[in-house]
């Protein structure tokens, strides 16, 4: 039997949660964003970059000690949330979404916000299963790519 925890990053997680990023980034995102946007982004390092900038925001979800899964939160945002992509539709990101939303709640924030691309399907069916709303689509011609923010308010409801 699995043993699931989640804890706050150390920066002895930095190196794996850089690498599952990227793994998630190129499997998952070629997609919607393209071969080109994606290699372009993983070869800027711009991933890497954000992740060491945000780790004290970070926590993780370790399976049986390793890390599967990592959130980067704070004010009332989920800023980034990824699942090793060989552990998708395990309910390892259901897990640390509950999680991530019950210490964002517990902060104080009667609504928290997330976002995400209107071509990443799985991600968008995923936040709607956990009972997220989208407020809005906002497209963005330059790239190409249409954005979905969603949100969830603490009580339930819209507030």
């Amino acid at each position: 039997m699995t043993t699931y925890t989640i804890r706050k990053a150390t920066p002895k997680d930095l190196r794996v949660i850089q690498e599952l990023a990227r793994g998630t980034i190129d499997k998952s995102y070629r997609s919607f964003l393209g071969d080109e946007l994606v290699d372009w982004f993983l070869s800027s390092g711009g991933s890497d970059k954000e992740l060491e900038l945000q780790l004290d925001h970070c926590d993780v979800l370790l399976a049986d000690g390793s890390v599967a899964a990592f959130s980067i939160y704070f004010d009332d945002l989920i800023h980034l949330m990824m699942v090793d992509s060989y552990l998708h539709r395990n309910g390892l990101g259901s897990r640390l979404l509950a999680h991530t939303e019950a210490r964002l709640f517990a902060a104080g924030h009667a609504v928290i916000r997330v976002e995400t691309f209107a071509g990443n399907r799985q991600a968008v069916a995923f936040y709607k299963k956990n009972s997220w709303t989208v407020a809005r689509t906002e497209e963005d011609k330059e790239n190409g790519f249409v954005r979905v923010y969603f949100e969830k308010y603490a009580d339930g409801g819209r507030s």
